[in-house]
């Protein structure tokens, strides 16, 4: 039976600390490993948010490790919340960091993100020679419609559920249809943006591209 090694962190950027998570399944070698960012916390969003967790367990049953982390003035981390801005050079110091841990593949480094976290997680993807796959859950219409618009060369899997309130499925798939090759677009049948119930889906999706790519 697999084992995960569940390690608290506190991870050193400038003059913040931020709360994560180092999730490692048993491997034979080091595994490869996804950074995930959760939603917006002025939205009640955190690194133990039911999307989050329920990724981050698929992935460490398939043998992915996982670094998840709260976002400035979240949790146990210090500093305040930046609108974006900071979480994302926040997002590409944690992915730097991450791929130099010895117990980590750094060559096989992913990064997935849900709502607020989508958008960051596809922003810190651009031009990033360490990110190999991106994932975004969910990323809200407002943002997710400035990324056809920008090249972005690593393989992306890109979902939303088809009763979200905040963005109608043939908007996402005709958005979903101007990222940059190669892009996978899945709607999920009965999903709002919150995903309760369809968690163990979402994770199956996401472990299945990262285990074809890593």
């Amino acid at each position: 039976m697999q084992t995960t090694d569940r390690r608290f962190t506190k991870i050193d950027i400038d003059d913040f600390e931020l709360e994560g998570l180092l999730e490692i399944p048993s491997t034979d070698g080091p595994p490869p490993c996804i950074v995930i960012c959760h939603p917006n916390p002025r939205n009640g969003g955190n690194m133990f948010n039911n999307v989050v967790e329920g990724v981050s367990q698929s992935l460490n049953s398939n043998g992915i490790a996982t670094m998840r982390f709260n976002f400035r003035g979240v949790g146990k981390s210090s500093g305040e919340f930046g609108d974006g801005t900071s979480e994302v050079s926040d997002t590409i110091r944690i992915l730097e960091q991450t791929s130099v841990l010895n117990s980590i593949d750094g060559s096989r480094i992913g990064v997935m993100g849900y709502s607020f976290g989508a958008g960051i997680a596809l922003e810190a993807t651009i031009g990033s020679d360490i990110v190999r796959a991106v994932v975004s859950i969910s990323c809200p219409q407002r943002h997710f419609s400035t990324f056809g618009t920008v090249e972005m060369v690593q393989p992306k899997l890109l979902i939303c559920g088809d009763r979200d309130h905040d963005f109608p499925a043939s908007q996402f798939n005709f958005l979903s249809a101007r990222f940059t090759k190669p892009c996978q677009s899945e709607i999920l049948t009965g999903a709002d943006h919150f995903f309760r119930g369809h968690e163990s889906t979402l994770g199956d999706l996401t472990s299945d591209f990262f285990s074809k790519i890593l």
